[in-house]
C-alpha cells in the first residue's frame, strides 16, 4: 500500500538523484571549461596519439604552466577527470581529435613534469595497463571510479557541448 510517508521517502530519494545528477553536471562543466579556456593550443594536434612525432614541446610547456592540478581534482568529487584520463589512455575515443589532444597533453605531462599529482599519474598507468588494442579496454576503468556515471564519449560530446555554447576561450 502506497502510504504519504513512502511517497515522501521516494520523493526525497528522487530529489537527490537529480542534485546528484546536477553536481555531476556542473563538476563536468568546470571541467570543460577549464579544459577549453586552456586548451586552444592543443586542438591543432596531430590526432595521433604520438607525441613523439611532432616537436610541440614550447607549446605544451606553455600550456602547462596554466593548468591547476590539484584545483581539478578538487573540484571533481566524482572522479570524472580521472576516469576519462584512464578511458583515453586505456584507449577509447581514438577518432576524436580533442580526445587524442587530451591524451597527448596527460601523456606528455605524465612523462615530462614531477609536479603532477599522483592520482593523474596513477590513472593514466592504470588505462595504459588496460589498453590492448581491444575496442572495450576502456570499460576497465569504470569499476575504478564507480562515482562517475559518464563513459569517455559522453564527456567529450559535454566538452563539444560546451564549447559551442559558450564558445573556447571563455
Amino acid at each position: 500500500m502506497i502510504t504519504p510517508a513512502l511517497v515522501g521517502k521516494m520523493g526525497l530519494r528522487l530529489l537527490l538523484l537529480m542534485i546528484v545528477g546536477l553536481g555531476s553536471l556542473y563538476v563536468m562543466h568546470l571541467l570543460a571549461q577549464d579544459f577549453m579556456k586552456l586548451s586552444k593550443p592543443l586542438f591543432m594536434a596531430s590526432g595521433k596519439r604520438d607525441i613523439s612525432s611532432f616537436n610541440r614541446t614550447a607549446e605544451l610547456n606553455n600550456f602547462e604552466k596554466h593548468i591547476d592540478w590539484n584545483g581539478m581534482l578538487k573540484r571533481d568529487p566524482l572522479k570524472c577527470s580521472l576516469s576519462l584520463i584512464c578511458q583515453l589512455a586505456a584507449g577509447a575515443e581514438l577518432q576524436n581529435e580533442a580526445a587524442n589532444a587530451i591524451y597527448e597533453f596527460i601523456q606528455y605531462s605524465v612523462e615530462n613534469n614531477e609536479n603532477v599529482p599522483k592520482k593523474i599519474v596513477h590513472s593514466f598507468e592504470r588505462g595504459l595497463s588496460f589498453n590492448r588494442f581491444n575496442g572495450t579496454d576502456f570499460e576497465h576503468c569504470y569499476p575504478h571510479y564507480p562515482l562517475c556515471i559518464y563513459s569517455a564519449k559522453t564527456m567529450m560530446k559535454l566538452l563539444d557541448l560546451h564549447a559551442k555554447i559558450f564558445g573556447t576561450g571563455t
